[in-house]
């Protein structure tokens, strides 16, 4: 049975502990989306390059990124691949770079595939269009066709924010201070999990929730931006 009186007592104790989570939950999804989306562009327009080794190379990363579950790849980069390379490079990577590597590399795959649909989304007659004015493909893709794709792609890329916000939880397996690892340090301690897991529920809610309505704002304002 909840406890609310337990409820209340550690959400005002607490507080700077889930704030201190959030803060990394937070931001470890804006550099996630941040690069995420850099890898997905480039990955997107490589799938269309000309060079076959290219774009197989591009599709087995999106491949085995999708096929494969997002823990996995963590404790693969954050075990294996990542400090092997931080050792050949004679530096050390924090766990929390390298957990929002794993983020990054996954979130990649999906921000091409995005990317990847906002592109085929415009009338190939804009590129023709855009070569008859003497620009050519890489301009007309630049100035023209990624514009438009990328405005049309906002609402996919806002929901992959929003899942990444709920994913870094994962984070929490490889000891990542982030809200669910603070949240199951203080329910360890005091022993009232179901109270202390709703809060971070709460706090995980409040954060998904205000992304998803400042993005569907911006949205709006584009729509607006193109009307008038």
């Amino acid at each position: 049975m909840i406890r609310f009186d337990k409820l209340f007592e550690i959400l005002t104790g607490k507080y700077p502990s889930f704030m201190q989570g959030a803060g990394i939950t937070l931001r470890l999804a804006f550099f996630t989306v941040l690069l995420g989306t850099m890898l997905g562009l480039i990955v997107a327009l490589l799938r269309r390059s000309h060079a076959a080794p290219l774009r197989w190379l591009m599709n087995a990363y999106i491949a085995f990124t999708r096929g494969t579950p997002l823990l996995v790849q963590t404790l693969l980069l954050v075990y294996g691949i990542l400090p092997n390379v931080a050792a050949l490079m004679g530096v050390k990577f924090s766990k929390l770079f390298m957990c929002n590597i794993a983020l990054i590399f996954n979130s990649g795959a999906y921000m091409a595939e995005i990317i990847r649909s906002g592109i085929q989304s415009i009338d190939a007659g804009q590129g023709e269009a855009a070569a008859t004015l003497g620009l050519s493909s890489g301009q007309s893709m630049r100035f023209v066709i990624l514009p438009q794709a990328l405005k049309v792609t906002l609402p996919a890329m806002g929901n992959e924010f929003v899942a990444i916000i709920k994913e870094s939880s994962i984070m929490y397996a490889v000891g990542v201070y982030e809200l669910t690892y603070q949240a199951n340090k203080l329910a360890s301690t005091n022993y009232f999990y179901i109270e202390t897991m709703l809060i971070a529920a709460g706090v995980y809610f409040v954060m998904t929730f205000v992304v998803s309505k400042l993005l569907a704002r911006l949205e709006r304002r584009m729509r607006l931006g193109e009307t008038t």
